[in-house]
């Protein structure tokens, strides 16, 4: 699998497969990733969705090679930070914890994605990233119990920020502008 290809699977956290449709479908909030991960689609398959607007973005396409490649993907191991960074851009937050001086980068994920999030977790702990994996949590709105991949402090943050490759416009403007001298000012 190749970082863009990595990245793809990792993002995948937002996304439905019907198998039987041979359809990919991906929802988003925010536009500008949506079209970004269309122009992924079209760099690995040679193909782009259509992009819908119902109370969020909602990217279809229907192609059975394009769908069997899929599952072929995700049938491989990831093992760059590619993935971490398509998983975080779908499914991660970041913020400070309750005592208002410690960053908390936060993946989350139901019981179905578990096995994304040790994936995540060990990739990170390879580059010296300290996770929590945290869970069973059952959320008052969700029907599965949900688990939470969590990296703690200034360092990690740090860290996470210098060697995952995060793309998400609204992610990425925000955790620039979170830096460590940011942070010890809200002490």
């Amino acid at each position: 699998m190749n970082e863009k290809e990595e990245y793809f699977v990792g993002a995948l956290g937002d996304a439905y497969i019907d198998y039987k449709r041979n359809e990919l479908q991906v929802y988003q909030k925010n536009l500008q990733w949506l079209e970004n991960f269309n122009n992924l689609l079209f760099e690995i398959f040679g193909l782009r969705g259509k992009i819908f607007k119902k109370n969020v973005y909602w990217l279809r396409k229907s192609n059975k090679a394009m769908v069997q490649r899929i599952k072929q993907l995700l049938e491989e191991k990831p093992q760059t930070e590619y993935y971490v960074a398509g998983l975080f851009d779908t499914e991660g937050s970041y913020y400070l914890s309750s005592d208002r001086t410690t960053p908390v980068i936060d993946i989350t994920q139901s019981i179905k994605g578990l096995a994304r999030l040790n994936i995540a977790n060990s990739i990170l702990e390879k580059d010296g990233i300290k996770c929590v994996l945290n869970g069973p949590y059952q959320h008052k709105h969700g029907k599965l119990p949900q688990y939470h991949l969590r990296i703690y402090g200034k360092g990690n943050f740090e860290k996470f920020k210098k060697l995952v490759p995060f793309n998400h416009p609204d992610k990425t403007t925000k955790m620039k502008t979170l830096t460590v001298q940011t942070l010890s000012l809200l002490r």
